[in-house]
């Protein structure tokens, strides 16, 4: 009798598919079509909801049984590679003991470490080009689902009312968030767009198409200051110019002098952009919670607990419910003070360090500096979106998993029934375009 045999390989594969389905909100947004709820947002934002809860549950107890198997939390290397996330989790896990709601942060950091496990396993399997292109790819195919659902139900896809309407959205539930992450997937294929891929490039349309539907200024930037500073790295690496530290460091230097010069010129770009300059009313919610921040400037809240506390009914009196301060960096002081905001900035200049470091050393150059100036570019939109640390955010995925690193060894396979997988190769961009193969050595 013949027997069925499942390959570990197709198992990682599928439960990855799962994780970056949902984390896109490809699945809450197929199980919410057609239901409704009697909760307003404010009730919405603390109660969650159940099946969010369960997949990501799911997302983190699998990752945490695999890094167990395979022993990673035992190896000094992982502890020296991501030395700086480990010490804002710390800060994080640190800020529930004085949190104005325990239970609440407790339940939006194990939220946020779902993310970050997931992000791990993501990591640990895959190579950075496989990783690239199958999240660029899978944000692609989620912009194509909102372009059809635009045609069979426009009443999803499109906001009705209020100064967006008409406005595209797709599958998410917040159209700008939407199209920066559009905007994120086309960075990433990048490096397969210059090779002409056909998937990549079929991807990176219906995202393109996605963000100019939104009318999403933010977008249409980020893809043209990426695109920009991607071509500039990517000049330095055909010119060699990598290959020496002192000559990249001061090129590198001359692209950030050139970026604090517009940055003097903000006023101008804004405008030219059709952005007001109080970036549609950031700095009047910035200004209204500079008291909250000043008291408590130190520890803060705790995670997530500002918005549950009895200071929040003044702000919510005078604006109404927002979920969050529209700036990853004031919400983190919000979350945990100063000693947050601290940790935090260490954990982002981490993770450029590691993608510069990697393209000094030429270690898959190309690819590695489009993870370097997305990473870059979140650096910035996090001041005018909450994208880091948001465990809702699909970018907070990307980050993560361009942000982990681990030693390079074999997989082990942590399922009794599988078969042996094949043995390891050398992804080029192509073989990962045309078949995404199997693989055993991770990011």
């Amino acid at each position: 009798m013949n027997t069925l045999q499942i390959r570990y390989s197709t198992l990682r594969d599928a439960f990855t598919l799962f994780g970056v389905l949902f984390y896109i909100q490809m699945i809450t947004f197929v199980l919410g079509l057609g239901s409704g709820s009697s909760l307003d947002d404010f009730d919405k934002d603390l109660e969650g909801n159940v099946v969010n809860q369960v997949c990501g549950l799911i997302t983190l107890l699998v990752p945490l049984f695999f890094f167990i198997r395979n022993k990673v939390f035992l190896s000094k290397t992982f502890y020296r590679s991501n030395f700086f996330l480990l010490v804002f989790l710390l800060c994080v896990i640190a800020s529930i003991g004085w949190s104005q709601d325990p239970m609440l942060s407790l339940k939006r950091f194990i939220a946020m470490l779902s993310v970050v496990f997931f992000a791990g396993f993501i990591a640990y399997n895959y190579s950075l080009e496989k990783i690239t292109f199958m999240l660029g790819c899978a944000i692609g195919v989620a912009a194509l689902i909102g372009l059809i659902l635009a045609l069979v139900m426009p009443s999803a896809a499109f906001i009705s009312g209020g100064i967006r309407d008409g406005a595209f959205k797709g599958i998410f539930t917040e159209k700008n968030a939407g199209a920066r992450l559009n905007a994120i997937a086309i960075l990433l294929l990048l490096p397969m767009i210059r090779q002409r891929n056909r998937w990549a490039l079929l991807c990176a349309f219906f995202s393109f198409i996605a963000i100019l539907l939104a009318q999403s200024a933010t977008g249409v930037v980020l893809i043209i200051a990426g695109t920009v500073s991607y071509s500039y790295f990517l000049t330095l690496i055909r010119l060699r110019i990598h290959r020496s530290r002192l000559a990249f460091l001061g090129c590198t230097l001359l692209y950030l002098l050139v970026c604090l010069f517009l940055y003097d010129y903000s006023a101008v770009l804004l405008e030219l952009a059709g952005r007001d300059p109080s970036l549609t009313d950031r700095t009047m919610i910035w200004e209204l919670l500079g008291p909250f921040v000043d008291n408590h400037f130190l520890k803060g809240y705790g995670f997530g607990a500002f918005w549950s506390s009895l200071d929040a009914d003044e702000f919510i009196t005078r604006w109404g419910y927002i979920g969050n301060a529209h700036s990853g960096y004031v919400e983190t002081l919000l979350n945990g003070g100063i000693i947050q905001l601290t940790a935090l900035t260490l954990l982002l200049a981490e993770a450029l360090f590691k993608q510069y470091r990697a393209v000094i050393a030429n270690q898959s150059a190309r690819f590695r500096a489009s993870a370097l100036v997305i990473i870059g570019l979140f650096v910035v939109t996090n001041y005018v979106a909450y994208v880091i640390p948001n465990y809702r955010s699909a970018e907070f995925l990307v980050f993560c998993t361009l942000a982990l690193s681990f030693k390079r060894h074999s997989v082990q396979r942590p399922f009794a029934a599988v078969t042996p997988a094949p043995r390891a190769e050398s992804v080029s961009a192509d073989a990962v375009a045309q078949s995404f193969r199997k693989e055993k050595h991770p990011c």
